[in-house]
């Protein structure tokens, strides 16, 4: 065992793979560019391209001219025209056939729902609860159904309300759902693989360029990796050991792994951590201790460093000799 070796304290092994971490993801961000890239090419952009058409025909959502991008419909004033493009099926223009929307069928055995299917069913129509005068009705602006005297705040607390239903419909229909689940199928692999690429260039290719084949985060916290008996591990070590890290505590970092590997380092006798039982290697203080390649370069060491004390105190001896005699 190599007489020089100083176990590297537990808060800087902590830190190390705190630091690990820190750096993987750092390294994903960048990675995330050109993985979106591919997703889109691969058919993620065809995906949230058919999403953002679906949310616009619904009638619930509107594209803002000024950040060109697709928002909810929330003002009040505009929530009678969203409901009513939401429920009322629409033509097709160049066909004038009606196309089915979002909206379930609001009359048993229609295939369609049609404006008076709207004012009877959500409005109510012919109801004497109705909140509405459908007495006069705009053509041009068929949603624009005016509220009876006395009823405006009723009315604009009826369109909330319906509007919430409106878009709890969309989320559930069929089709939304298969889009949402496709896209955020392309979103996982991208973020995924952004990261676990990052994880396999840091965590295993990296340390193997390095002079202690360890990870950036030992680098920074002054730590070196050494076999069982206190010497410089081998390659496959290694190789080993980081692919240990790599699978147990950023390929499967939702299972317990690394907190099962801090305690053991934590609390074991000999302070080896999950990933130092499978290599077989411990993890000590770079500053405080001596690494050897093997047991004869100790050796070879202490043999030179007895000699040094031995000139050492022979010269001490010699230097007392001398005083002495000059004092005589």
């Amino acid at each position: 065992m190599n007489h020089y070796f100083v176990s590297q304290t537990t808060g800087k092994r902590f830190l190390a793979g705190f630091l690990d971490f820190v750096f993987v993801v750092i390294l994903a961000l960048f990675l995330f560019v050109p993985a979106q890239i591919i997703a889109d090419n691969s058919g993620a952009a065809a995906v949230n391209m058919e999403i953002g058409l679906t949310a616009l025909y619904s009638g619930l959502f509107k594209l803002d001219a000024e950040d060109n991008r697709i928002h909810e419909v929330s003002e009040d004033a505009d929530l009678p025209e969203a409901l009513y493009n939401f429920y009322v099926d629409k033509r097709h223009p160049d066909t004038n056939e009606l196309q089915r929307g979002f909206s379930p069928i609001l009359i048993d055995g229609k295939n369609f729902n049609e404006p008076e299917d709207y004012y009877v069913v959500i409005l109510g129509k012919g109801d004497a609860a109705t909140l509405f005068d459908f007495t006069v009705i705009d053509e041009d602006k068929p949603w624009d159904v005016p509220a009876l005297s006395g009823q405006e705040t009723a009315v604009k607390t009826f369109y909330q309300t319906e509007i919430e239903i409106a878009f709890t419909l969309l989320d559930n229909h069929p089709k939304v759902r298969e889009l949402v689940r496709r896209s955020e199928f392309y979103s996982f692999i991208t973020i995924a693989s952004s990261y676990l690429l990052s994880a396999i260039i840091l965590i295993i290719f990296v340390p193997l360029f390095l002079k202690d084949k360890t990870t950036l985060g030992k680098l920074v916290t002054k730590s070196v990796v050494l076999n069982h008996y206190g010497y410089k591990m081998t390659n496959l070590q290694a190789i080993v050991r980081n692919f240990s890290v790599f699978l147990f505590s950023f390929t499967f970092f939702f299972m317990p792994f690394h907190i099962i590997s801090f305690f053991l380092s934590m609390f074991s006798k000999t302070k080896r951590s999950l990933y130092d039982r499978l290599s077989d290697t411990l993890v000590a203080d770079k500053k405080t201790t001596l690494v050897f390649d093997n047991v004869q370069d100790e050796t070879i060491y202490r043999k030179e460093l007895a000699q040094r004390l031995i000139e050492v105190e022979r010269r001490k001896s010699e230097a007392r000799r001398e005083e002495l005699a000059a004092k005589r």
